[in-house]
């Protein structure tokens, strides 16, 4: 059976379904669950930088590439035939996302359990030892 050509026809589809995706929703609602908790976190008197315009500026344009990264390469993917690496890279910006709202509530005094702080520990020696090895 030869391959089936590649068709941006497909990708637009494609792309169109990613409304109703769950995966897709949850992601765009932890983003903006993460800009809510940030822009909140720099005005609390325990952050460490206050509200500063520069790093708002920054951080919208990461949130603003990553979200144009994942719906756009979603639907490539999809298409393609690899939907398990487009949902793993959706679950892993979820991921990501997730721990920088716990980080955000953490600096703006919600309390953490216990067993979430240590895995974020753990986490923050292992990426701190991989950097010191490159």
């Amino acid at each position: 059976m030869p391959p089936v050509p590649f068709d941006w026809e497909l990708v637009l589809g494609a792309a169109s379904k990613m409304v109703d995706n769950p995966l897709i929703e949850a992601f765009l609602w932890a983003v903006v669950a993460d800009l809510l908790t940030g822009i909140v976190k720099s005005f609390s008197p325990r952050a460490k930088d206050g509200a500063d315009s520069s790093i708002g500026l920054y951080g919208l344009a990461k949130h603003l590439l990553i979200m144009l990264l994942v719906i756009t390469i979603y639907p490539v993917l999809d298409v393609l035939g690899f939907d398990t690496i487009s949902n793993s890279i959706v679950l892993f910006y979820i991921a990501e996302y997730a721990i920088s709202i716990l980080e955000n509530l953490e600096v703006m005094g919600f309390p953490i359990p216990d067993f979430l702080r240590s895995r974020f520990k753990k986490m923050a020696e292992n990426v701190g030892k991989e950097s010191e090895d490159k």
